[in-house]
């Protein structure tokens, strides 16, 4: 068998395809696997989480305050061994046996000491597995015939060499010292190679002989189309190097018909990776409830479909658990469910109705671990998937989960009994490491070759594209000083010095450039962001390169890049009209609500209603001015529901109020117990109580003997039949009836309304009640937020706040011009012409409404969730 190697080798394919037998191109990571095969050596395959958690235990056995990480692991002890631990990994790839007891350094003597404890606790790390390699090649016979060397034998790490040492070694199979590219691309190879050997450079003259071409782009968008259409007119013999922003490279050729490349970037966000913070995240006193929601919208999840949705629903409603609505929720899943109502309680029950755990305490490990566990066996339910994409991805979850798990089952072994926040984030982090790849994004036919490093090349290519020649990272120093680095070295530890390892970097980076034999692209990243050192080198040594801007392409004729006519984007007009012949049919009932939008914006209610378009599915937690108003509504519902509530003393409403206000939090509003939230919890609590007191008050001065809270209507008006329901119906002792309009706020917006007449809500029902009961009622808004009672007399509240109205007219003048208002409306409806309300959109002699009718509003935007369907503001 005949091996090709390089350090950078691994998961790249900076090399030509070939159908060969006994021959391969790998890295170290594939080096080791052939190795371990051959010689028979199994890998039990621990993950790097689960080390870190063994290495934990093995400082925490060593853990005094004199020992130099004491304070630091205090803080945090898995972040602390996660960081030991890879400075122990990275000694041992290089040479070290362990020993450092006679160190003068105390950081190397307490990590000598820790290593008495790890070198037996911790499972082995790449540098074990390679000594494990050494020892058995001594009676084993590997059936390696040579091995090709992409990278000087030097640079390896002094465990690799040790192996190399013993096998049948070539020289460097790829030439990376010689140019070989034609015409000016040739001579620009020798002026690099010149100066990376530190030799004098002449400058040289640009050559428009098309070997070398720079671009550049605004946007990388742009910079990928043009790129794609090279790619997509190439034979397919090429190579693509894209250290960043692959995946959106990738993304702009499939959008162009291309074939994509294969540039897969791991992510720790794909969706299967993302269950198992959130199952974790919901563990916690006082409950997040932006993550229990995200928890139960996500498309993977261990509570069934129809269940989740139902309670998310409920929780963007009314963030809380436990209560009416949540036992209304409940109730509505055992019906769709039905004989397995039982069991998908039990999954409720586990998943979101568990106890909670206070952060500072921290959460039992073996409650954590139980919760771990279930997810690990929901993910392996599913591994036998038909479909392969999602088998894949399960495969994702599983794989994590399982680490966590393992990792848990560790910390139980060593003791531990209890886990905070932040420790179980740090160990959810390591166990999903840098996340997975898409496993739908793999190379297609008529890829070219690709890499995301530039060390990885190892073959020349006709053409060679370099993908955003940007910044790269460099390496970091090292975190010993000089003298513990010499007493590392003294106990066999080679580790390379940082000139060596950066001068090695800089040879890495000429590969592609030296690697194109007919043409070399140059693909540099909008103008504000810092370029490549390579292209410094290429830009000192070449006088006048001329960069073409891509966005000049497009002012000219071009073959590569077809023509796209310009579509503006529609513009906001007054009137929508409907085709000939489509006849818009009246609703059964209608609501103050439809009415309203029927008569202020029309194509807002054709949309809403006959149209019958519904706003995205995704919920979030209502906004404070929403939830403050359904919380408040909520408790003057729940006082008024109590027998006789307006005789109780003061005294005794304050304290029902204190448990009453505390419990509908946790139900409806439990969104204010989460941290950062404490003051607006307690100036919501202020206001809200002061102004329950203050409506108390109000009733009882105006000698109110029937409260009706959220009281069914119903009734008729020109248009067919009309329902809703009012906050509030009183009766006062001489039997007349009055309603009250509850807000939230808007202590200037609706005292306006009864002044200037136009107070239409309460007209509406005002009706609705005196159709029922023979007589106009009083009507009256309460603003919550300011504990005010508004009303246009005080004959009813002889308390409220009088608004002295700007016209001889009332609620019944108001509601006769609601219906004139009514029928002009309905006669544009007939004749299919719908009027857009707007701001910015201007009236015409159409939206002049008749004297006797309503005057128009224009409703808050914020509410239309139609009006990107407007079309486009001017």
């Amino acid at each position: 068998m005949k091996i090709r190697l390089g350090l950078h080798l691994d998961g790249q394919r900076g090399w030509h395809p070939a159908n060969r037998l006994g021959y391969a191109t790998v890295g170290p990571l594939g080096l080791l696997g052939i190795l371990e095969t051959q010689l028979g050596l199994h890998s039990d395959g621990v993950s790097q989480s689960e080390r870190i958690v063994h290495y934990r235990d093995c400082l925490k056995r060593c853990d005094s305050s004199d020992r130099f990480y004491h304070r630091t692991f205090e803080t945090d002890e898995l972040g602390t061994a996660a960081t030991l631990l890879a400075w122990r990994d990275q000694w041992i790839i290089h040479g070290w046996s362990g020993a450092l007891e006679h160190a003068t350094s105390q950081r190397l003597r307490d990590l000598a000491d820790v290593e008495k404890f790890a070198r037996e606790a911790v499972p082995p790390g790449l540098g074990e597995r390679l000594g494990f390699v050494l020892v058995s090649m001594d009676h084993r016979k590997l059936a390696i015939d040579e091995i090709e060397l992409v990278d000087p034998v030097e640079w390896f790490p002094k465990r690799w060499r040790d192996i190399l040492s013993r096998l049948p070694l070539n020289t460097v199979s790829y030439k990376a010292g010689l140019a070989i590219g034609t015409g000016f691309l040739g001579e620009v190879q020798e002026a690099l190679l010149k100066a990376e050997n530190g030799n004098a450079v002449s400058k040289l003259t640009w050559k428009d002989d098309g070997s070398l071409k720079v671009v550049q782009a605004e946007t990388r968008f742009l910079a990928g189309r043009w790129l794609a259409q090279s790619v997509i007119g190439s034979d397919g013999e090429g190579l693509i190097v894209s250290s960043s922003d692959g995946a959106v490279l990738d993304s702009i050729l499939v959008a162009a018909d291309g074939a994509r490349q294969g540039f897969r970037d791991a992510s720790a966000f794909r969706p299967t990776l993302q269950v198992l913070p959130l199952a974790l995240e919901i563990l916690w006193e006082p409950l997040n409830f932006y993550g229990l929601l995200q928890f139960l919208t996500h498309p993977i999840c261990p509570v069934p479909g129809y269940a989740r949705r139902k309670l998310a629903g409920k929780l963007a409603e009314k963030p809380g658990i436990g209560g009416t609505s949540w036992e209304d929720a409940l109730g509505a899943v055992d019906e769709h469910y039905q004989d397995r109502a039982d069991e998908v309680r039990a999954t409720i029950k586990f998943w979101i109705e568990h106890p909670r755990h206070s952060q500072e305490m921290g959460a039992p490990v073996k409650v954590v671990l139980d919760r771990v566990a279930r997810l690990t066996e929901y993910f392996r339910s599913r591994l036998a998937d038909t479909d392969r994409t999602a088998r894949i991805a399960f495969n994702a979850g599983f794989a994590q989960c399982t680490v966590c798990r393992d990792a848990l089952d560790a910390l139980i072994r060593q003791g531990v009994e209890t886990i905070k926040p932040r420790q179980l984030q740090k160990l959810v982090a390591q166990a999903t490491a840098r996340g997975s790849e898409n496993p739908v994004l793999e190379p297609e036919v008529g890829a070219l070759m690709g890499v995301s490093d530039p060390a990885a090349v190892c073959e020349s290519f006709d053409r060679v594209l370099w993908w955003q020649l940007g910044l790269p990272s460099l390496p970091s120093g090292y975190p010993w000083s000089s003298a513990e680095l010499k007493e590392l070295a003294m106990v066999g530890v080679e580790l390379p010095a940082i000139s060596d390892v950066l001068d090695r970097t800089a040879k890495a980076w000429l590969k592609p450039i030296l690697a194109a034999r007919k043409e070399l692209i140059l693909v540099l990243p909008p103008k504000g962001e810092e370029v490549h050192p390579v292209w410094l080198m290429i830009e000192a040594f070449i006088e006048k390169i001329p960069v073409a801007g891509l966005e000049s392409l497009l002012a000219r004729d071009s073959h590569d890049i077809p023509p796209v006519a310009h579509v503006p984007l529609p513009l906001r007009r007054r009137w929508w009209a409907l085709p000939e012949g489509l006849v818009v049919k009246p609703l059964p009932q209608d609501s103050f609500s439809s009415l309203e939008v029927l008569l202020f914006n029309p194509y807002q209610w054709l949309l809403k209603y006959p149209a019958a378009l519904r706003p995205s599915r995704i919920l979030s937690v209502s906004t404070d001015f929403r939830l403050f108003g359904n919380l408040a509504h909520a408790l003057v519902e729940r006082f008024f529901h109590q027998e006789k509530p307006l005789a109780l003393a003061e005294s005794a409403l304050m304290a029902w109020f204190d448990a009453t206000f505390d419990q509908l939090i946790v139900e409806e509003g439990a969104v204010l117990l989460m941290p950062g939230r404490r003051s607006d919890l307690e100036g919501f609590r202020i206001k809200l109580r002061e102004s329950i007191r203050q409506l108390r008050k109000q009733l009882i001065d105006a000698g109110i003997v029937e409260v009706l809270p959220e009281h069914e209507l119903s009734g008729h008006y020109v248009g067919g039949r009309i329902h809703g329901y009012a906050d509030l119906a009183l009766r006062n002792g001489a039997g007349v009836r009055a309603i009250v309009d509850m807000k939230w706020s808007g202590a200037k917006k609706y005292p306006a309304k009864l002044k200037e007449n136009r107070h239409l809500q309460l007209a509406i029902y005002g009706e609705m009640l005196r159709q029922s009961e023979g007589a106009w009622p009083s009507v009256a808004y309460y603003i919550l937020d300011v504990g005010q009672l508004f009303a246009t007399d005080t004959a009813f509240f002889p308390s409220a706040q009088m608004v002295h109205r700007t016209t001889d007219e009332g609620t019944p003048h108001l509601w006769q011009r609601f219906a004139e208002t009514w029928k002009w409306r309905q006669q544009q409806i007939v004749a299919g012409k719908f009027e857009v309300v707007l701001e910015g959109v201007p009236e015409d002699e159409d939206s002049v409404v008749p004297e006797d009718g309503l005057q128009i509003e224009i409703l808050p935007p914020e509410y239309n969730d139609y009006l990107a369907l407007a079309g486009w503001e001017e």
